[in-house]
């Protein structure tokens, strides 16, 4: 096996719901299977494809937009009808000024709950439902912290959250039919001057956009930037939780794809990406190690600690019985992450534990090219996790919570299903195999 399927994000006019969703649509991502897991929202929208002329680049556009009634009113209820328009015309919104209107969420007004948000995404299939969950999770705790007040308190415009909603369930699905299970990015341009929002102008990236970009690293340029709002909330939001890595990447590039935006600008709005292969998956990756020894915590605050480092990107949170001084007895806290969330992960480290110190070491890790694979067999259908490495497959693991659902619909001891479920995969591979 060559290498993961990779996907390279050159965010350089930034990036939107929108237009994530045009470049994985150009890259090849099945319309209609994307179409067909939209209607299990159960929810009326208008989604408007085209192919647009950017700056002379050809992009693939898409808009999302609130279905209306006869009558000309906005449909309220989750009817489970769904248009779907293609239009080929070249549309183009022009900007005037240094102030743009943007579609951050605010906690008043006719909108949407997360609860809400939630019963609709209930309806999708696995592993969408359960991703897209997380992401509006991080969209909505990203929003509480701006406007000071908690999850529960804050509401999506009710257009605004159908386009959202769409907008990231085309994501993740996206990546998922193109088979990519590594996403990398390059700088991201923000671009600069203001924002209109409910309650005024703001500075660009607006106050929840540049929540969501923490740990990521980005170009605002005040001077010579392009004035337009080029990162979007929901963007930003797709940059916080589908992409793996940032910097620069080695790979073989099999398609180029873009993503058209809505503004006429004097650099073309879209957003570019390579799909292929990592040129090498055996190589090493450059990691940060950061750990501290405590002797000192309350031990009921090492779990929430935990939890809070997760939720700020880390790879992996551990922790080591150690003794320390005067042989006190302590614990090393190790958080294995990617280089360039080192600096917002040690502050989390400073505030929210008694350390006085975090200690820094890049180590390099060797990873496995990982498959997800539906395999059937007499119980139903299971999903299975396959490693490959230098050319070779290395391991073959059921997924738990696939092999428990199976379990609990044939009423087969958990253990027996492993073992029906390994077998039947390590059949298909064998069969794969000898077809190539």
């Amino acid at each position: 096996m060559e290498g993961g399927r990779t996907l390279y994000l050159d965010p350089f006019s930034g990036i939107a719901g929108d237009m994530f969703l045009g470049l994985l649509m150009d890259l090849g991502a099945d319309e209609n299977i994307l179409v067909e897991e939209f209607e299990r929202l159960g929810v009326r929208f208008d989604l408007a494809v085209s192919r647009v002329n950017k700056n002379g680049v050809s992009a693939v556009s898409t808009k999302v937009t609130l279905a209306t009634d006869d009558e000309g009113g906005e449909e309220h209820g989750h009817d489970h009808e769904h248009t779907h328009e293609h239009d080929h015309e070249h549309t183009h919104e022009h900007d005037h000024g240094d102030t743009y209107d943007s579609d951050e969420a605010t906690p008043h007004g006719s909108a949407m709950q997360l609860s809400e948000i939630f019963e609709m995404l209930g309806r999708l299939s696995e592993p969408t439902q359960s991703k897209t969950k997380e992401m509006f999770t991080a969209l909505v705790e990203a929003e509480a912290q701006v406007h000071g007040t908690t999850a529960d308190s804050v509401h999506l415009h009710e257009a605004g959250a159908v386009d959202a909603i769409v907008e990231i369930v085309g994501a993740v699905k996206g990546l998922e039919l193109l088979g990519v299970d590594h996403v990398c990015c390059g700088l991201v341009n923000t671009g600069t001057g203001f924002a209109r929002m409910a309650h005024g102008k703001y500075p660009v990236p607006t106050p929840a956009t540049a929540e969501l970009l923490k740990g990521i690293p980005v170009r605002m340029d005040s001077v010579g930037g392009v004035r337009a709002e080029l990162v979007t909330p929901t963007g930003a939001l797709i940059l916080s939780q589908l992409v793996d890595e940032y910097g620069p990447v080695s790979m073989t590039v099999e398609r180029i794809g873009y993503g058209a935006g809505q503004r006429d600008l004097e650099i073309p709005n879209v957003v570019r990406g390579y799909l292929g292969h990592s040129a090498s998956g055996d190589a090493a990756k450059r990691l940060a190690l950061l750990e501290s020894n405590i002797d000192d915590m309350n031990p009921e605050l090492y779990g929430h600690l935990m939890d809070l480092l997760y939720q700020g990107g880390a790879l992996d949170v551990f922790y080591t019985p150690v003794q320390m001084k005067k042989n006190r007895p302590g614990v090393r806290i190790s958080v294995l992450s990617e280089v360039h969330r080192k600096d917002s992960l040690i502050d989390t480290l400073m505030k929210e534990s008694s350390t006085l110190g975090v200690r820094v070491s890049y180590p390099e890790r060797f990873e496995a090219e990982r498959e997800a694979l539906d395999v059937e067999t007499e119980l139903g259908t299971a999903r299975v996790k396959v490693a490959h490495y230098r050319g070779q497959t290395v391991n073959v693991s059921p997924e738990y919570e696939s092999c428990r659902l199976l379990s609990k619909q044939s009423d087969v001891a958990l253990k027996e299903v492993y073992s029906i479920v390994l077998e039947a995969a390590r059949a298909q591979l064998g069969q794969r195999e000898a077809g190539n």
